[in-house]
């Protein structure tokens, strides 16, 4: 899983666009155009698995700014900030 994970970010950052594009098309007839850019970009990823672990992290980066933002209003409440 984490070879798979850390590919897939990979090319969310190479072409971010035409992942996000492969992220939000539930059913399995993608986006030509997002599919072979993608394979063009990342050459032996499977695009199926892109979509979710790109939006693992996005979800995991969201967590962690919720998380940031909570203790930072503490710290405001507290007068610490």
């Amino acid at each position: 899983m984490g070879s798979k994970f850390i590919a897939a970010l990979r090319c969310f950052f190479k072409c971010p666009a035409e992942t996000m594009r492969l992220m939000l098309s539930l059913n399995p007839p993608y986006d030509s155009r997002a599919v072979e850019v993608v394979k063009a970009h990342c050459p032996g990823i499977e695009v199926e698995s892109v979509g979710f672990y790109v939006g693992l992290f996005l979800a995991l980066v969201f967590l962690a700014l919720c998380v940031m933002a909570y203790i930072l209003s503490l710290l405001y409440g507290m007068g610490g900030i």
